[in-house]
């Protein structure tokens, strides 16, 4: 099992797979939108536009269609590149006109064939002219349609490498970008169709390690249920301007959001919070604090991470709530239950010689710390005004 991990570990520093979207379209999430597909497509096929790669595009995908001998057909650099082409009954996504063929491009990225669709862009599109059909899915799919011929997103790309493998380098900035989108297009369409270099070395990684997974995520949880002590004890060690206390690790129920929990559910997490003595109620109870807060259970993967370990300013009075959710700095993370100011603490592993609790409960004392100082006049501030209107 050791082993394992520490060739898992190779596998992460040697970056060899970093998982999460890096493509434009998969960070807009818009790799499943057939219109995406459809206009970046069309832009390569079209040799006049900035991509700079010429005719090569379409003459790869002649090639792939066996009609190579049309790639000498006079006017192929000047072909006409029309989208969404509307005649009674159809909608071609793509056509591409020359004076000796056409060549129209039915496109399913993540939909079926709609009835007798290629039959009808057949039917619509026959002519004198040599008339290409294809039909472009994501796997490949046969159409209704006999006359058309099926083709693959896994065999454009392949196509789409290999011109950009041998292309010139671009000559100006403006063909450069134009270059990058191609490339960007290549990299979507590798990982939708599972060529993606880095989808074959996280498969590596699943293949060889899935059954030690489970075992070393209960090993991850172990050692993040230590935390909250380590915390405590890594924010005692503080020398701080004032006099403060530190509170917990104490229990609580969180309130989770609609979005992640389908409804307001409650779920126990532990906090520990470092406080002055005037925010304090008579009791002792922490009117407001600065400190960590994770779930009783901890599973920093769970819902994509939204509930892994956390760092922020916790204001268990409403009326202090309210004026710090408006005196903060602003952030883009929805107010958490009673953290009106929070942010994930970095879980990115240490070094191989650092303990990790140790390693993480000095981060988190480091970041409370930069919290503090940022805050706790406005904390003061807070706690003042709830008591006088109170």
């Amino acid at each position: 099992m050791v082993r394992h991990l520490e060739d898992l570990e190779r596998h992460r520093t040697a970056r060899l797979w970093m998982p999460g979207p890096s493509t434009v379209m998969d960070v807009l999430q818009t790799s499943k939108k057939e219109r995406s597909h459809q206009l970046l497509i069309g832009w390569l096929l079209d040799p006049r536009q900035p991509h700079d790669l010429g005719t090569a595009v379409l003459t790869g995908m002649l090639g792939a269609l066996g009609k190579a001998h049309l790639v000498e057909a006079e006017g192929l650099a000047r072909v006409r590149v029309d989208l969404e082409v509307v005649k009674p009954g159809s909608r071609a996504d793509i056509v591409i006109s020359t004076s000796a063929f056409k060549l129209v491009v039915e496109l399913k990225v993540h939909a079926d064939e709609g009835r007798e669709q290629t039959k009808r862009l057949a039917d619509n599109h026959t002519q004198q002219q040599e008339v290409l059909l294809v039909f472009l899915t994501l796997h490949g799919d046969d159409p209704a349609d006999e006359r058309f011929t099926p083709m693959s997103l896994r065999t454009f790309a392949g196509l789409l490498r290999s011109t950009l493998e041998q292309a010139p380098a671009p000559l100006t900035s403006h063909t450069r970008r134009g270059r990058e989108t191609a490339r960007d297009l290549l990299d979507t369409l590798e990982r939708m169709t599972g060529i993606a270099p880095t989808d074959q070395a996280a498969a590596r990684i699943w293949l060889a390690y899935g059954e030690h997974l489970p075992s070393a995520k209960t090993a991850a949880r172990n050692v993040l249920k230590q935390l909250p002590a380590a915390v405590a004890a890594a924010l005692k060690r503080l020398d701080l301007s004032e006099p403060v206390k530190v509170v917990g690790p104490f229990p609580y129920q969180a309130v989770g959001h609609k979005r992640i929990r389908g409804d307001l559910g409650r779920y126990p997490e532990l906090g520990v919070l470092l406080v002055k003595p005037g925010w304090c109620s008579a009791d002792g109870t922490p009117l407001a604090g600065i400190g960590y807060g994770a779930r009783a259970e901890p599973d920093p993967f769970e819902f994509d991470g939204d509930l892994r370990p956390f760092l922020g300013i916790r204001a268990k009075d409403p009326g202090v709530n309210q004026f710090l959710d408006g005196a903060c700095d602003p952030q883009e993370r929805p107010f958490w239950d009673q953290w009106p100011r929070w942010e994930e603490l970095d879980l990115t592993l240490p070094g191989e010689d650092n303990d990790l609790v140790e390693a993480y409960s000095d981060r988190a004392a480091a970041r409370i710390t930069a919290l503090w100082e940022r805050n706790h006049i406005l904390i003061d501030q807070a706690v003042a005004l709830s008591e006088a209107s109170g």
